[in-house]
């Protein structure tokens, strides 16, 4: 009996060759299948056989091979995105960006609308208010606390605490010819039960005050909300300045503070002029200037009569006038005495500003000699 290859692989249908032992595209072994020809075998007649009716013929089942192509079923082709689908998907990218920036941003602390970051909330906690209306001059300007307040947070302050805060409203007021200027996160403090001082955490002022001008400020400070106001103290003055502690009580006695002035009479002759120590005044600041630490400023008034003929140069003040306070002598920071005095020139009146320890109450004002006058001193002291 022959046999016939397929004419394609059973397994995967792809076209085979005569002589072709393995499918090319699978790999399968071909067996052939018998010949549809020649089935009798060799030596044998071949039989007739006569149709006396009709004859049903039946069909073979057909072999997979054989089989409509449809029974092998493709592989889904790729769906390409197109211009829609890229913007819709940047569209996303950049919705979901924007969410994270911002979520990022209120995390951070930053306030944004309709985002509560940790322990902060748009509500503002109630508010206590303590009377204060006390007052004391700095670098010349007048500072009167006017009110502090106490509250758990202050949601207008981008660095309140959640654990208490404390505002203060300040007024300075300008009452001398020289526009002053300060930076309060340097030289105001917090001073809380025990010492411990804290800085402001937000300050509200102009950047200087204009001669004969009045302005107001606002300074927080963090604070436990357990600390009563009444407790704390505003300190204000640099590290190496004089510095002044305020209590919060509305009471305060701050008389230590005040310049305190003596009226004298102290008599003097020099260069042929008579000199008179008007009065003197110990305080811890002038126009636009706070004394340095542990030491106040000494303001002494002169007036100087000239009887003589002619006129008296005694000179730049600067050169000729010290004040003495222990075993120091200091020369005059500023002054206003004239450098001479004209004959017959009477009730002529200048002052001299010096530097001098706290600690110091004595004092002793020298005109030096020069020009072959000998030196002039007379003495006096603050009670």
């Amino acid at each position: 009996m022959a046999q016939a290859r397929p004419r394609f692989c059973p397994q995967c249908g792809t076209p085979t060759t005569a002589g072709q032992g393995f499918c090319a595209n699978c790999g399968r072994v071909l067996i052939a299948a018998p010949s549809e020809v020649d089935t009798v075998p060799q030596g044998q007649p071949r039989q007739r056989f006569s149709q006396t009716g009709p004859q049903t013929v039946q069909q073979s089942p057909q072999p997979v091979w054989a089989r409509p192509s449809a029974s092998f079923p493709r592989s889904p082709k790729k769906r390409k995105l197109g211009r829609t689908g890229c913007v819709l998907l940047f569209l996303v990218l950049l919705v979901v960006a924007g969410i994270g920036t911002y979520a990022g941003a209120g995390l951070l602390g930053l306030h944004l609308p309709g985002f509560e970051s940790a322990g902060r909330s748009d509500m503002q906690p109630p508010i206590a208010t303590m009377v204060v209306n006390t007052s004391v001059t700095y670098a010349g300007v007048n500072i009167a606390i006017l009110s502090a307040q106490q509250s758990q947070s202050f949601v207008d302050d981008p660095n309140t605490t959640t654990t208490g805060m404390v505002r203060l409203h300040l007024q300075e007021q300008n009452k001398t010819s020289t526009r002053v200027s300060w930076i309060y996160a340097n030289v105001a403090r917090l001073v809380l039960p025990g010492g411990k001082t804290v800085a402001p955490t937000l300050v509200q002022s102009g950047a200087g005050i204009a001669p004969g001008t009045t302005q107001e400020s606002i300074l927080d400070f963090a604070a436990p909300t357990s600390m009563k106001i009444s407790q704390l103290s505003l300190r204000l003055g640099a590290m190496n300045e004089a510095q002044m502690d305020i209590p919060l009580t509305g009471h305060a006695d701050l008389h230590k503070y005040a310049p305190k002035t003596v009226n004298l009479n102290g008599q003097m002759t020099y260069l042929g002029l008579n000199w008179t120590l008007v009065s003197a005044t110990s305080q811890l600041s002038i126009a636009g200037q706070q004394a340095s630490k542990g030491m106040s400023y000494i303001i002494v008034t002169l007036k100087v009569d000239n009887t003589l003929s002619q006129e008296a140069i005694p000179g730049s003040a600067y050169d000729y006038i010290r004040l003495k306070s222990g075993s120091t002598n200091a020369s005059p920071k500023s002054t206003t005495l004239p450098v001479l005095f004209e004959a017959g020139e009477t009730g002529k009146t200048g002052t001299l500003t010096f530097l001098a320890p706290q600690t110091s109450s004595a004092y002793t004002l020298i005109l030096l000699p020069q020009g072959g006058t000998e030196q002039a001193t007379t003495d006096f002291q603050f009670a």
